[in-house]
């Protein structure tokens, strides 16, 4: 029976188009290529890379009841990705995303469309799809459906990890729910109410889960285990093209390194190097063929300690 890791939370249809960041604003106007079209959303971003790193993966999430929403299904597919959770808003368009990449730094603003009907996923998993995962991932939105799925991973001895982007009661729910919490700086921050490694960890901690991350961008990624000292990764160098996703890709590099058996500190190594591949392109995820080499690399035992 294959094991997979069920990931749970948004899509979307990403336009992408490179411009020039520093003269966007009300009174200007600047000429860009046709945008590039592509599958997006942050939990479908990890799910991608983490099946192109030769994971098996699941994904549930809503789709809308139009040709974008039959776009999505159709690509996950493709990916060797199992749609069976997937729902389906009806009569609903797909979410979509405006994603403007600075042409000179790769950095990235995004804005996010969706009916305001849109529904969330309903948490309902079938037990055939429970009885084939092996670890739960959130992205940190669907929150209700997220938090039901917790519980029942709880009382299934399911391993859970999640990100969190914004702050809300829902996802504080969460956070105290989930085995492995992985979050950007400014999460952990607004949760700690300092920028100090040590703190940000702790704060965390104090909410729940055995396992804290804080990534940060450029300036690499700290985790602690509960009670254990703060591990430092730096980042690596590379020519950065687009950042989207960089934070996706770090999640589905830390799940598969984890569940290939690598140290904590081995998983966060593998995952800054995910990330760091995933900026070498353009769009929300790598190149499937680079991903499955580093992959390859990684199951042949050679983690960075």
């Amino acid at each position: 029976m294959v094991s997979r890791v069920l990931c749970v939370g948004r899509n979307s249809v990403d336009f992408v188009f490179d411009v020039d960041l520093g003269h966007v604003r009300a009174d200007a106007k600047q000429r860009t290529s046709d945008p590039a079209v592509l599958i997006g959303g942050q939990c479908v971003n990890a799910a991608v890379t983490l099946a192109a790193l030769g994971g098996h993966v699941a994904y549930a999430g809503v789709v809308g009841d139009d040709a974008s929403g039959a776009s999505v299904v159709e690509f996950l597919a493709g990916r060797g990705i199992a749609v069976d959770a997937i729902e389906k808003a009806k009569g609903l368009a797909n979410p979509c995303a405006y994603i403007l990449v600075d042409s000179k730094s790769g950095e990235r603003g995004i804005v996010e469309t969706a009916p305001a009907a849109f529904p969330g996923h309903s948490g309902k998993i079938a037990d055939e799809i429970w009885a084939t995962t092996a670890q739960l991932y959130f992205d940190g939105h669907e929150t209700e459906a997220s938090i039901a799925l917790a519980h029942e991973a709880m009382a299934r001895g399911v391993p859970t990890t999640t990100d969190v982007e914004v702050v809300t009661p829902q996802t504080r729910v969460l956070l105290t729910l989930v085995e492995t919490v992985i979050v950007p700086k400014s999460v952990a921050v607004e949760i700690a109410g300092s920028d100090r490694p040590a703190d940000m960890l702790a704060a965390l901690a104090a909410l729940g889960g055995h396992r804290h991350i804080v990534t940060m961008g450029a300036a690499g990624a700290v985790g602690a285990l509960r009670g254990a000292a703060p591990v430092t990764i730096a980042a690596e160098r590379v020519h950065v093209v687009d950042t989207t996703g960089a934070g996706d890709a770090f999640h589905a590099g830390f799940i598969f390194a984890d569940m290939a058996g690598a140290s904590f500190a081995s998983a966060m190594q593998f995952a800054t190097r995910v990330a760091a591949l995933a900026c070498k392109y353009r769009g929300p995820s790598a190149d499937a063929d680079a991903l499955a080499k580093l992959g390859n690399t990684a199951n042949r035992g050679t983690w960075t300690s």
